[in-house]
């Protein structure tokens, strides 16, 4: 009785262990150098959510950015958690973002593409946004 009770217990719990909400995805996978707040850290030169990620989702190759930016390419999620995540923190910091939302697919097609120095497109996005008078903080 004891073991068929416990067997019902964890395939209960089962659905809950397979789907991660996209907030318990942030938490797991980008609060350790972003913040619980999405407020980075100036010490260790990780941006800010605030000011940024709404514009760079805006733009197409921000889009792409902040799909190939080290923290979210080497975190082993799926491409739908991936494109789960990222529309969490544009949704929770990315005032005004853009309301096409990411896909898996997209993700997908972003990461077939390679980038050689992700620190030289990051300054490239700022740089364009700049030219058109969007300040980008950090």
């Amino acid at each position: 009785m004891r073991a068929t009770l416990a067997i019902l217990i964890c395939l209960g719990a089962a659905p809950a262990i397979a789907e991660t909400s996209a907030h318990g995805l942030y938490m797991l996978h980008c609060s350790g150098c972003h913040g619980r707040d999405g407020g980075g850290s100036a010490v260790g030169r990780v941006p800010p959510f605030a000011g940024v990620v709404g514009r760079f989702a805006r733009e197409p190759q921000g889009r792409r950015y902040l799909v190939l930016v080290p923290g979210v390419a080497n975190s082993g999620l799926s491409d739908s958690d991936t494109a789960r995540v990222l529309n969490y923190v544009v949704e929770a910091w990315g005032a005004g973002a853009p309301r096409a939302a990411y896909t898996a697919a997209e993700v997908s097609a972003i990461r077939t593409s390679r980038v050689d120095d992700i620190v030289a497109l990051r300054r490239k996005i700022v740089g364009d946004l700049a030219r058109r008078g969007i300040r980008v903080s950090y």
